[in-house]
């Protein structure tokens, strides 16, 4: 692709973005999760920008992100997303519609996603030719500046190359994308650094609501179910190549280092059980090590290569620090290949979301075989 000149821009600069946005271009932009790729969302052009500086397939899907205006629509929020054309009204259950508003009202703006059925102004380009539509409204100030002053829904994946460690910061898309996007709108680190819950609302038959996990984030299964009274599916597994997935991060291999990347399943032992395991997976060279918290470092000789992503067990710290840590081992040139340990509770909210991201990451995936 020929190269673009990216620009780097301030958090007081959101109408140069706007201008960028609306004019075609396509911007990274911070959120609370993670830095999205973004572009107009009802511009299948502007999809197939996206795809193309992301080297990203064409058989998986992108997000659309809402303004927080839709709030206060009178008629409610899915109200207002089939009038703007996101969603669609024919095939919405509404007598649901109450049980969905709930959910809406309880965890929006934030890192929530909703696939819910697709509307008229979305291109085939951003489902990927899906009949659905994954819908998100971002917590973060400057993106929600972002969709005031453009007035349409952007489509945003994670701003990086396809596969790769998902962004946290400006310069982590800088290493990723410069020379392929317009411009990087840089707002610091993102406050929850792993990407959005995924939840798909359907109808049954008979006209009641299912629901069904499709991606772990920091929104727990306990807290969905809470807001909708209903039990919450599972459908996170493993998608192949080339095959339509329902909702992005869904793929066999996803947010990888370069570096091969070997999960432990369970808290580090001793450091000659674990050179034990290596030598078992046939391993040579110089290996980092991935802790959930500093006592599982505990174990480590003191020359060893590490990075602890909290010094405490606290979910909410090691997953902000989760893809700088990744990244960071990656880089180091001293480093042959990465081993991680899985957190101690991989079921519920952000633990599971580590879980998952490391599972997706690394050569052996200890966990994902559902």
């Amino acid at each position: 692709m020929n190269p673009l000149t990216t620009r780097y821009l301030g958090p007081d600069e959101v109408e140069s973005v706007a201008s960028i946005l609306t004019h075609g271009g396509i911007v990274a932009l911070p959120t609370e999760t993670v830095y999205g790729l973004a572009g107009n969302a009802f511009s299948g052009e502007c999809a197939l920008k996206i795809f193309k500086a992301k080297e990203r397939p064409s058989f998986d899907p992108l997000i659309t992100h809402v303004s927080e205006k839709l709030l206060s629509g009178r008629g409610g929020v899915l109200n207002a997303l089939v009038e703007a054309g996101v969603i669609d009204r024919s095939t919405i259950a509404w007598r649901t519609a109450p049980q969905v508003e709930r959910l809406i009202h309880t965890f929006w703006p934030g890192p929530l996603t909703l696939i819910l059925p697709r509307g008229s102004k979305i291109p085939d380009e951003v489902t990927s030719g899906s009949p659905r539509v994954g819908v998100r409204m971002p917590e973060h100030v400057l993106f929600q500046k972002v969709l005031s002053l453009t007035g349409f829904p952007l489509a945003a994946p994670s701003a990086n190359r396809f596969g790769r460690i998902s962004p946290t910061t400006a310069s982590h898309v800088r290493a990723e994308l410069d020379g392929r996007i317009d411009a990087v709108l840089d707002g610091g680190p993102c406050s929850v650094g792993v990407e959005s819950t995924i939840v798909s609302l359907e109808e049954s038959d008979h006209g009641t609501l299912i629901a069904t996990l499709l991606r772990p984030g920091k929104i727990s299964r306990a807290a969905l179910e809470l807001a909708l009274g209903i039990p919450v599916g599972d459908g996170v597994g493993l998608g192949e190549k080339n095959q339509k997935i329902a909702a992005p991060g869904m793929l066999d291999q996803h947010y990888a280092p370069v570096k091969p990347l070997f999960l432990y399943p369970g808290p580090f032992p001793s450091r000659t059980v674990l050179d034990s395991w290596i030598r078992k997976l046939g391993l040579n060279g110089t290996p980092a090590f991935l802790c959930q918290h500093l006592k599982s470092s505990e174990c480590l000789d003191p020359e060893d290569l590490r990075s602890v992503l909290t010094p405490e067990a606290d979910p909410e710290t090691a997953a902000r620090a989760l893809f700088s840590a990744l990244r960071s081992l990656d880089e180091d040139a001293a480093v042959d290949f990465i081993l991680a340990e899985l957190p101690e509770n991989t079921e519920e909210g952000l633990s599971a979301a580590i879980a998952d991201r490391l599972n997706r990451a690394s050569v052996n995936k200890p966990l994902l075989k559902r």
